[in-house]
């Protein structure tokens, strides 16, 4: 092996221990959540009555989201304690419940019979929701939202290191909310919690804050990934947002009457 030939594999070694653009794509994010609860409204929502546990102010959790080949699964797991439902926040504002078994933790879930996830497709800036229908003739669908980037961010020369990257401070306004978002643009792919808190076309947000709930990365893992139900469940239907909505009213006033019965 000439010279040339061995500077050439030394410095392509160098880069892909130190460039994003080389870096490993494929690992997990650990977040961990706090997200303030209504206790009066969620009181309605209990059974047990007096017997039933007290809600506390506050919960806290944890959501992973896995990668690997441009795709990706954000998981929430249940809070300690229970009962609560361990809510995971999906772009636009909803939420839904799912362990990483892909059950429904207890509380305030859909019940038994259906499940929700939160997929993501990396290579087209895309979150991909799934819902699978209750019931002998279970049917699953999916829909698409575009990753929404925030042109209108504060942003400031501020920088931190969380979870080993450095990390870019900004706010961004959501909805009737304001959060303090740091994200780093050194992986090599883009991704956020929440859809619409995202800075930069290469940003990965590591921590956002608002006045009703929180997400702090507590580590980012590169490494292969072996778990292979990243991708849409096989046979899933394509449907817009709207027929989705239709799709989980429908199948949620046909659980209202079976639990009556």
């Amino acid at each position: 092996m000439n010279r040339t030939i061995r500077l050439f594999i030394a410095a392509a070694t160098l880069l892909s221990a130190t460039s994003p653009v080389f870096a490993q794509q494929s690992g997990t994010i650990e977040y961990e959540v706090t997200a303030k609860t209504d206790p009066e409204r969620m009181r309605g929502f209990q059974r047990g009555g007096d017997d039933a546990p007290e809600i506390p102010d506050v919960i806290t959790f944890k959501q992973v989201f896995t990668f690997n080949n441009n795709i990706g699964k954000l998981t929430t797991e249940r809070p300690e304690g229970g009962g609560f439902g361990g809510r995971r926040q999906r772009p636009g504002g909803d939420t839904s419940t799912r362990n990483q078994r892909g059950q429904r933790p207890g509380g305030m879930g859909m019940g038994r019979g259906g499940f929700n996830a939160q997929y993501v497709d990396l290579a087209n800036k895309k979150y991909e929701q799934v819902f699978s229908t209750f019931g002998d003739d279970k049917k699953t669908y999916y829909t698409e939202e575009d990753y929404i980037f925030t042109a209108n961010n504060k942003t400031s020369g501020k920088t931190k290191k969380i979870a080993g990257y450095t990390c870019k401070k900004a706010t961004i306004q959501l909805k009737d909310d304001t959060y303090t978002v740091w994200y780093t643009t050194e992986l090599p792919f883009s991704f956020s919690p929440v859809n619409g808190l995202l800075p930069d076309s290469n940003a990965v947000v590591l921590s956002a804050e608002g006045t009703r709930r929180a997400f702090t990365a507590k580590s980012v893992n590169l490494k292969a990934i072996t778990d292979t139900d990243l991708a849409l469940p096989a046979g899933a239907e394509k449907v817009s947002q709207e027929q989705m909505r239709e799709i989980r009213k429908q199948e949620m006033e046909k659980l209202r009457k079976r639990q009556q019965q």
